[in-house]
């Protein structure tokens, strides 16, 4: 995966990341970690273990995966990845694309930009801020 790549494919939801903390140092199996974080078995092997998720093999073939550097390797394979200045997310992309003439746009306290994305025409969206609202009409 390229560094710039944002990974899709088994990203948890709130409830799950919260229960990761709940994970100890010790070996789970397949599927006593996913009954413990909330998610199908199917998942580990299909999702997780291509993807390069830390486990080991036991002389029977059964994969053991450590919940404590389970826990490190999803929150570092799925962190919050922060967008230039001049960026937008694509959700037809999926991807960080450049803002093409954005059009500033207020809506009460709300300030966003609004553009289209270069590579697939969707309308794009990127909150500013969340400020007083400017009554500059008389």
């Amino acid at each position: 995966m390229k560094p710039e790549e944002i990974e899709l494919k088994g990203r948890l939801d709130g409830n799950q990341r919260n229960r990761l903390v709940r994970l100890l140092d010790m070996m789970y199996s397949p599927s006593e970690l996913a009954n413990e974080i909330g998610f199908e078995v199917r998942q580990v092997y299909r999702v997780y273990i291509p993807l390069g998720c830390p486990y080991e093999s036991d002389s029977k073939g059964r994969h053991w995966i450590n919940g404590q550097q389970f826990r490190n390797w999803v929150t570092d394979l799925y962190k919050k990845r922060e967008l230039k200045l001049n960026e937008a997310f694509c959700l037809t992309c999926k991807k960080p694309v450049r803002m093409i003439d954005p059009e500033r746009i207020q809506e009460g306290r709300l300030f966003y930009y609004l553009c289209v994305c270069p590579v697939c025409g969707r309308k794009l969206a990127r909150i500013i801020t969340r400020g007083k609202a400017i009554n500059d009409q008389p």
